[in-house]
């Protein structure tokens, strides 16, 4: 009778044992299965993150077109831009974005101080303030075309970059210049148009594509 209780007891005892180890085992899987699913969605949010940061959320909207003088110069350039499909809001105030151009061989590394119009302006107005705001080298900003009245670009708005160049900087047949314009978030929108070689003749506007 006693040979039995033991037997009886060490089965009890066994049973315990193997069902503590399936308890640890489990909370082991549990864990490892958390950490992992942890892992993928950091994972998942670092590529979104990168794939965001390395494209840029403006494109271009249209031909950018070139301002020519009297003289057969070019002294302004416009850009049309939109807000990429699927992108965040931009502002673009001069403290959240910049404009860098280079032109006749010389990096400007931010012309846009002033800024933006928030509703479309004469850009002949546009012009002449810029060229009061800085006459010895490039100066920019941006007028909105279509806007609900802030800084904000949003999906469905349209505004232009306006780039002045003063007689010193101004740029003719053959000549390139580069705009690099700086959202504070997603790549930089790279700009670059060579100038044609025909001009026309007493001034006017000229499309670059």
């Amino acid at each position: 009778m006693r040979r039995r209780s033991r037997r009886g007891i060490v089965g009890i005892e066994a049973a315990i044992v193997m069902i503590a180890f399936v308890i640890v085992a489990a909370a082991l899987a549990f864990v490892a299965l958390n950490m992992g699913m942890t892992a993928t969605q950091k994972a998942k949010q670092a590529i979104g993150s990168s794939l965001g940061e390395a494209s840029s959320a403006l494109m271009v909207d249209g031909d950018v077109i070139a301002n020519v003088t009297s003289t057969g110069k070019v002294d302004a350039l416009v850009i049309p831009l939109r807000l990429s499909s699927g992108k965040n809001p931009i502002d673009m105030s001069p403290n959240k974005t910049a404009i860098a151009v280079e032109v006749n061989g010389t990096y400007y590394p931010n012309v846009y101080k002033k800024g933006p119009y928030t509703s479309p302006t004469d850009l002949k107005t546009v012009y002449s303030s810029l060229e009061a705001g800085n006459p010895t080298g490039p100066n920019a900003t941006v007028v909105f075309v279509i806007n609900d009245g802030d800084n904000i670009l949003e999906y469905g708005e349209k505004a232009l970059v306006v780039v002045y160049l003063p007689s010193k900087s101004q740029i003719g047949p053959y000549d390139t210049i580069r705009v690099e314009i700086k959202p504070p978030q997603g790549a930089p929108l790279l700009v670059e148009r060579t100038i044609p070689a025909s001009l026309p003749t007493g001034g006017g506007e000229v499309s670059l594509g």
